[in-house]
């Protein structure tokens, strides 16, 4: 024993060290290259970008496996997700819904039209305004959603785990920080 009363040392900390030199990425090497190439260019942005770019496209082929065992792909889950995390009675307007996925009115008819034909959500006049419609979720959208979820949130688990938790915590905050200066706060 190494403590002076005979008690054992605290156990080390769950914590990694600070990384000193991490290993160099494809970034780097895109990086490296037009230094090289045109040194006259600020390039630097890229460092942050370029890694945001790789993660989205290999995030997305991840999550597509996800989806695919529900037989629906990302659009068609966004569709369903909004729905269900809107709570009872799991509707909205098409309005509503573009708000929430952010993609074009005849882009949202074509998701909803696959989706109702699978019979997965379905459409109803607004009883408010005959004018407008709102989109269901049914009973079996709703189990297809919460299925696509649970495996959905593991996924995006497993893609994060080569951080610690406040490594997460932290790099959510920047990269919250830098949507909001690229996008702008949330409408009001």
């Amino acid at each position: 024993m190494d403590s002076i009363d005979g008690e054992l040392p605290p156990p080390p900390s769950p914590r990694r060290p600070p990384l000193r030199r991490p290993q160099p990425d494809i970034v780097d090497h895109v990086l490296e290259r037009w230094r090289r190439e045109r040194p006259d260019i600020d390039a630097s942005g890229k460092a942050v970008t370029g890694r945001v770019v790789r993660l989205n496209g290999l995030f997305h082929r991840a999550f597509q496996v996800d989806f695919a065992l529900e037989e629906i792909d990302e659009g068609g889950f966004a569709v369903l997700a909004a729905l269900r995390r809107a709570g009872q009675p799991f509707e909205l307007t098409p309005t509503e819904l573009n708000r929430e996925l952010l993609i074009s009115s005849g882009g949202l008819t074509h998701l909803v039209d696959r989706l109702v034909r699978r019979g997965l959500v379905r459409r109803r006049p607004d009883d408010g305004d005959r004018r407008c419609v709102r989109v269901i979720l049914t009973p079996a959208g709703r189990k297809v959603a919460d299925r696509a979820m649970v495996a959905h949130a593991a996924t995006e688990r497993r893609l994060v785990s080569g951080l610690t938790s406040e490594e997460r915590d932290q790099l959510a905050d920047l990269l919250r920080r830098l949507v909001l200066s690229v996008d702008g706060p949330l409408p009001s």
